[in-house]
């Protein structure tokens, strides 16, 4: 989803200025035909799936020529008339046509388009480049049709190109995006690289004044041109990673949305994830993923995707874990209607140990009911681990019994980036819970994909505790005699994961891990591979 572009508002030059300024091009517009005062509603094809969803809403530009230049003619009533350059297709407009149809506006805007590319030619005044480029960016809106107008005149591109060098901002701004919407068709978008639009592009981001309008415009276009596979290396060899991976944190938001959308899809590209590493991109995404604010829920996606697709690296993965995020794989909402919570038992904590009960109870059982009341006895105090194994495992089966695991914030089921759409990205004390959950779910594949999960995870002695403390040594023992032969590896692979650490081992000896080991080596059907992770684990 694109972040929404700001349509900036062009001012009527006044007449005082006119007075003083005289364009080349004056005697010609003078000539131009009269069109109607009153514009009616312009109807506009559908616009390119590939431009943005800001760019679909109809602008119509209302130029008005009789304060830039000398007065055109008027009607009969004495009502000044008007240039109106519409979101309009070509046609060819005979005489007779009835100035508010459809097919008149679509001529009337069609038949100028030509006058303001000429307008862009390097031999007419600075002011008269200005005002052609940003009415062809308004007309340009229109979807391709529009686009399409504007190319078919050779060298166009060119012209457009030169004013990414303009002294006025509002120039520059106009030229980078109406090359925004020209580079969204792919066919525009190689010619515009083979005009040198990418660098001209990467100059102009560089410059230390830019504006923040000229800079989302450029980065909208370096977008369209991150979608092209074969473009990216373009971008990987001209030094624009750190400058997009900075830009990450720089305070406009739509300018953060734009460089969060370009990270995602350089992210598809295997070969960049190790510059994007080595550019520091990971702690921003995390950042950006934890930052709460409404305004930013297209940028968490996009960086929710990012992290997915760097996750598929084993190296950089363990990176992710330890900046406090799970990988997890998304088994489907449908897979968690198996789950049944306890029945009412006094609570225990996720590892299986009881809350010890209050050696003063309540005359009417409220240290039942309420356990905080017992929290101040320094026997039933937990620590850190326990509390947030807790609040998890409560997070989590509280959306599993709503059915609401699983699903974002507007109610649709979650997928994952767009190539890798079988895992999200969680925080920890979440990801662990949740694939504790899964665990002891009916599904067979869901099994297996949370128990390799959760070996993948304990990348460090943080992790391994809290996979204890979640109740996942106890689970993953009993998976060892699964029925499914996938089930009983992805156990043991996690087993032999989270052994690493000298408190898992201890906890396997606690329930009665050993014996299952032993029957696992024992039986003659279990397969080669479980057998040597059984055989690695140091109890």
């Amino acid at each position: 989803r694109a972040p929404k572009m700001r349509i900036p508002q062009f001012p009527i030059l006044s007449p005082q200025h006119d007075a003083t300024h005289t364009s080349p091009l004056s005697g010609t517009l003078a000539m131009l035909p009269a069109l109607a005062a009153a514009s009616p509603t312009l109807r506009t094809s559908r616009p390119v799936s590939r431009l943005r969803r800001n760019h679909r809403h109809h602008h119509g530009v209302h130029l008005h020529l009789h304060h830039r230049f000398p007065s055109l003619a008027a009607d009969g009533g004495g009502r000044g008339r008007f240039l109106l350059v519409g979101t309009c297709a070509a046609s060819d407009g005979s005489a007779g046509q009835d100035v508010g149809s459809p097919e008149s506006m679509a001529n009337s805007g069609s038949a100028y388009v030509g006058l303001f590319v000429r307008m862009l030619g390097l031999d007419n005044d600075a002011h008269d480049r200005e005002h052609a480029i940003c009415t062809l960016w308004h007309y340009s809106l229109g979807g391709q049709k529009c686009i399409d107008e504007i190319m078919q005149f050779p060298g166009c591109i060119s012209l457009i190109i030169s004013l990414l060098k303009s002294e006025s901002a509002r120039a520059c701004e106009a030229a980078a995006g109406l090359l925004h919407n020209i580079t969204s068709v792919k066919l525009y978008r190689d010619v515009a690289i083979e005009s040198g639009a990418m660098e001209e592009i990467f100059s102009c981001i560089r410059k230390s004044t830019i504006t923040p309008e000229i800079k989302e415009q450029c980065l909208c276009t370096i977008w369209n041109f991150s979608v092209d596979e074969k473009l990216r290396y373009k971008l990987l060899g001209s030094d624009m990673l750190i400058p997009i991976v900075r830009f990450l944190d720089d305070e406009d938001i739509k300018v953060k949305e734009v460089a969060a959308s370009i990270t995602s899809y350089l992210t598809l590209s295997h070969s960049y994830h190790g510059a994007l590493v080595e550019a520091g991109v990971i702690p921003k995404l995390v950042h950006l993923l934890q930052t709460k604010d409404n305004d930013y829920k297209i940028i968490r996606k996009e960086a929710r995707s990012s992290l997915v697709e760097l996750s598929t690296d084993d190296s950089y993965h363990a990176l992710i874990v330890d900046q406090g995020l799970v990988r997890i794989p998304l088994v489907g909402s449908s897979a968690y209607k198996a789950f049944r919570p306890q029945p009412h038992s006094w609570p225990s904590f996720p590892d299986g140990s009881e809350i010890q009960r209050s050696s003063r109870p309540s005359k009417y059982g409220a240290t039942e009911l309420l356990l905080g009341l017992i929290l101040n006895e320094k026997k039933a105090e937990p620590d850190e681990a326990k509390i947030n194994a807790m609040i998890g495992r409560s997070n989590q089966q509280f959306l599993a019994r709503v059915g609401a695991i699983e699903f974002d914030y507007e109610g649709k089921e979650q997928s994952g980036s767009q190539r890798n759409d079988h895992h999200t990205i969680l925080p920890w004390i979440d990801g662990v819970a949740r694939l504790v959950l899964i665990i002891g779910l009916q599904d067979v594949s869901a099994i297996a994909k949370a128990a390799h999960a959760i070996g993948d995870a304990s990348v460090n002695e943080h992790m391994r505790t809290s996979f204890m403390e979640a109740g996942a040594v106890k689970s993953l023992l009993q998976l060892l005699m699964h029925n499914d032969v996938p089930v009983r590896e992805a156990s043991a692979y996690a087993l032999e994961k989270l052994s690493g650490s000298s408190k898992v081992c201890e906890k396997i000896r606690v329930e009665d891990g050993r014996e299952l080991l032993v029957n696992v080596l024992k039986d003659s059907d279990t397969p080669v591979e479980q057998l040597e992770k059984v055989t690695t684990h140091n109890l």
